[in-house]
Formats: C-alpha cells, structure tokens, sequence
C-alpha cells in the first residue's frame, strides 16, 4: 500500500481542515457555547450517508480553487471513534472517473457539479465530488468540508506559523496566475504566505529542481507539512485563539458539520496525534489515455486497502454492541 493549480490552488483543504477539527474548533465550542452552530457555510447533500454504529466517522475534503471549478485536493479523511485514530486517503487530483457518457479527471467534478446546479439537476455542486469518491472507495460519507485556500495564510498567521524543514530550495514564477515562490532549504518558520507557497510548490523554474514524482510528490510534502502542523499547533494554548480562527473558518468553509457533531465527536478527536494518524494515497498508476494524462485507480488493490484500513473489524462492530 502506498504511503505516501488552477494549479494546485485547491491544495489547502486538509490542512485548513485540520486547522478547523484539531486546534480551533475545540475552543469554540467552550467560548461559544453553541451546539447547533455550524462550522462554515451551512450545507446539505443528498449523496451523504447517516453515521452507523460502527463508530467510524468518514469526512470528504475538498480544496477548491477561487473560481470553484477544480478541487484539485481531495481527501477521504477517516477517524476511529473507539481508538481516535485518523486514516487519510489522498485522492489524486487526475483519477478518471466516469461523468455522464465520458470521463473526466476527478478534479473537475466540482465544476461539473455547479453546471449541473445551473440546469436544476443537482442541489449543490459537491454532489458530484462526493458520489465519485464513493464509487471509487465503496466506503460512505458522513460530512464534507469545502475549503477554499484565501483563510489558510490567516490560519497559520494565527497561529504563529509553523517550524517545517524546506528540503530544497523552491523557485518558480507563474505571471497568469500571479504565483511566485521563492523558499531557501533548511529549517524555518513558515508563516501564511511561505506555507502557501511550500503546499502549492510542485515544479521550478529551469534550473531549479521540483518534485521528481511531480503531483505526487508534491501530496507527500503536504502530508509532511500536516504532521509538522499537528505535532505543533495542536495545543490548549490555541484554544485562546478559537474566535480569530472560526471566523475565517466562516468566511471559507461549506460544510454540513456542526458543533453538536463536535461535542459528539470530541472525545475521538482529542486522542488523535500525529502517532494514530496513518496517510494513504489511493492505489493506482499515471496512464496516458488519448493524449491527455490520468490516474488509473486500482480497483483491487484500493478494495483491499478500504478493508483492511478503512473499514472496522467485525471485533470492532462486536465490541460496540
């Protein structure tokens, strides 16, 4: 099993996420002390499914770009309710996946989602992201979280910034997409602006050296980033900060889960650290497919995955009766 824009500009889902479940929301629920509050922009989908007795709680992260036609992050984020410990399924941005009578790269089923939202079809343009990941995975949905990236630097300002080792130095420049990044190797403080850049970074410019596994290795640097991020923000000092913190959550999250969910959930999440938490990409392979690139899940391999991680033990299921 493997461990581990436009471009890349959907990459901060998990990270605001995580922001949101682990260092602030916590907090909110003693400042605010509000059970039916949601945490972001409220939303229903028809695709989602109700919470079994198993005890697993399954959460869909989406980061969406500022047009809202890519979700070029996707995660199938899984916490154990009994253990709290967290499994996260990457899904890569270039899964084909089949869309009506053709197929797409699972990136841009949100966009094809808000198409369908215009023509009446569909309630929300999330719909169609959640379905796919079902079809790939065979597991359920209990919530989603849509995130776009403009509260991420707000975050992590916040929250003083987080000490991360940059491996090498990153250097490229995009005039179409106002992106420029420049981050000397070694280990800093990376606040707002340079984190962005380090979770955006996949290719320099000539001369500079990128990812060798391009997306890819890019997915992996995030997961490293998110480790570094809970191991240090993930504390009851920050807890003083839960006001700052939801009220960009607000400004930046379409969600249907709320603080009850929370209070319901909270017990599970204070166990998890950076030690239970285990990240995953999906099973699979790059193929080229009439000219253009995608990635080929393996059906197989991403069943016997979702078993053996994703899914609770039949002693799990006996144990909670």
């Amino acid at each position: 099993m493997a461990t581990f824009s436009k471009k890349g500009k959907g990459i901060l889902a998990l990270i605001c996420t995580l922001c949101i479940v682990f260092a602030s929301v916590s907090g909110v629920i003693s400042a605010k002390l509000l059970s039916n509050l949601y945490l972001g922009e409220e939303i229903f989908l028809d695709s989602l499914d109700e919470q079994s007795s198993a005890g697993i709680v399954n959460i869909l992260l989406l980061g969406v770009d500022e047009g809202g036609m890519r979700s070029d992050t996707i995660m199938l984020a899984s916490l154990n309710g009994r253990t709290g410990k967290l499994s996260v399924l990457s899904i890569p941005r270039d899964t084909r996946v089949l869309v009506g009578r053709g197929y797409q790269k699972i990136n841009a089923a949100i966009g094809i989602g808000a198409q369908e939202v215009r023509k009446g079809n569909l309630k929300e343009p999330e719909e169609l992201s959640v379905q796919k990941v079902k079809l790939l995975t065979g597991l359920p949905i209990h919530y989603f979280m849509s995130v776009n990236f403009d509260g991420f630097m707000e975050i992590i300002d916040a929250l003083g910034g987080v000490e991360f080792d940059v491996p090498f130095r990153m250097k490229y420049d995009d005039p179409v997409q106002n992106l420029h990044i420049d981050l000397q190797p070694g280990l800093q403080v990376l606040d707002g602006k340079k984190a962005h850049d380090f979770v955006r970074f996949r290719k320099g410019n000539p001369g500079y050296p990128g990812y060798a596994m391009g997306d890819l290795g890019r997915i992996e640097a995030q997961q490293a980033f998110i480790r570094a991020f809970i191991e240090q923000k993930v504390n009851a000092k920050n807890i003083l900060k839960a006001d700052e913190i939801f009220d960009v959550v607000c400004r930046n999250v379409r969600t249907n889960y709320t603080a009850k969910d929370l209070i319901k959930h909270l017990g599970s999440i204070r166990k998890v650290s950076s030690d239970t938490m285990t990240m995953y990409q999906l099973p699979g392979s790059s193929q080229t497919i009439g000219g253009a690139s995608y990635y080929i899940c393996d059906d197989a391999a991403t069943m016997e995955l979702v078993e053996t991680v994703f899914n609770p033990s039949a002693k799990d299921v006996e144990n909670k009766k």
